[in-house]
């Protein structure tokens, strides 16, 4: 029982201090889902720290962090470079002496760095999943199938960003029921539809005089945008006059221009590369593709609902059949059919009626996915190590 002498008032607990780790702050799912869980931790529980490996880039939206989270990194350097990994685990552990929790907000270099720091520490770390490894792992060296089963069993709770990535985790990696907890990503709604109404870039303004399908995220071998462009392609032969705008950078856009330039449609494909704000550009499409050969819980796509954007997405493990409860709120396609995406994305480039319907059930369906809850359970993991 506690007991105070008469006029004082009883102690206030201490706030959780908790460590978020992630290589570097980019544009990609991985990153907006560590800060909106960073953004929505109740302060007057939680103290936040923001540890990246390198320094935020002018162009990474660092907004995106609230100013009462302190934000510190490894290097000024911008790419990785040998030798760098033993600054930035001694610059980790430094910053963690202080913290109750550490979170390591990606796989790979941030988790192994995390999860060892924890042990010296004998600090609680938390690990997150953001990938349908089960798929991810076969197009990865060996050594990351072996760094997931060495290091995560070690970390005290792992939170996995949906129920069928959690599932195709278990299958590989001999972790304890009591460590994998799913909490799905989310997106602030608000926040997304307010930058939705942002006036379109002059660079944008010909490109949506016509239907503009539009697709987000990294130019890599995941996100199949070789599919989606011939898809464009078969849709152009049909005769459906639209134009295809991918936003994004990475290794593949050499090799996704040329494919453009083989299938003669450069007058209608356009990879402009990194977009500051997605959304504005998302409102006014005709639709959403999301391509993919693998995700896990897809940021993008939960944003697109949020904004009404159509969607139609192939049913990749996993993620898109259990955010659209399997075609219930978009469109779901067989994965590397170009005909397949190309015939959805058709009818509601030219069905007014059907793209209508499907922005209403966009709309509600991410009304249902509520940050609140997700935040709770945050909160409530957080609280309990």
């Amino acid at each position: 029982m506690l007991v105070t002498t008469q006029g004082e008032a009883p102690p206030v607990a201490a706030r959780k201090r908790v460590l978020f780790t992630l290589v570097f702050l980019g544009s990609g799912g991985i990153e907006r889902s560590v800060c909106n869980v960073l953004t929505g931790l109740d302060p007057s529980q939680f103290d936040t720290k923001m540890f990246f490996h390198h320094r935020p880039h002018p162009k990474s939206q660092s907004d995106r962090i609230p100013q009462r989270t302190e934000v510190v990194w490894g290097t000024d350097a911008f790419e990785y470079r040998r030798g760098m990994l033993p600054r930035f685990f001694w610059r980790l552990v430094r910053e963690a002496r202080d913290v109750d929790v550490i979170v390591a907000g990606q796989e790979g270099r941030a988790a192994l760095l995390a999860c060892l720091a924890g042990r010296l520490l004998r600090k609680p770390v938390v690990g997150m999943i953001h990938f349908d490894w089960g798929a991810f792992h076969l197009e990865q060296p060996r050594r990351q199938l072996w760094g997931l089963r060495w290091l995560y069993p070690r970390m005290s709770r792992i939170v996995a960003c949906g129920h069928d990535s959690a599932k195709a985790f278990r299958d590989l990696v001999p972790v304890r029921p009591e460590q994998l907890h799913v909490i799905p990503n989310f997106v602030d709604g608000d926040r997304v539809r307010a930058a939705g109404e942002h006036p379109l870039p002059a660079w944008a303004e010909p490109i949506f005089r016509k239907p503009v399908v539009i697709a987000v995220g990294r130019l890599e071998h995941q996100k199949a945008f070789d599919v989606l462009i011939r898809s464009h392609a078969l849709m152009r032969q049909a005769g459906v006059d639209q134009h295809l705008l991918i936003l994004g950078e990475g290794s593949l856009e050499a090799e996704l221009k040329a494919l453009v330039k083989s299938l003669g449609v450069e007058d209608s494909v356009f990879l402009p590369g990194f977009a500051p704000n997605p959304h504005a550009l998302m409102r006014r499409a005709a639709a959403f593709a999301l391509s993919s050969r693998f995700e896990g819980l897809p940021m993008v796509l939960l944003e697109a609902l949020a904004l009404g954007c159509p969607v139609v997405s192939t049913d990749c493990p996993s993620g898109p059949a259990e955010v659209l409860e399997h075609g219930k709120h978009g469109v779901l396609v067989p994965m590397e059919q170009p005909q397949a995406l190309a015939d959805a994305l058709a009818r509601i480039v030219q069905d007014d009626v059907h793209r209508a319907d499907l922005s209403a059930r966009a709309r509600r369906r991410s009304e249902e996915l509520s940050a609140d809850r997700a935040l709770k359970a945050w909160e409530s993991l957080l609280s309990s190590l």
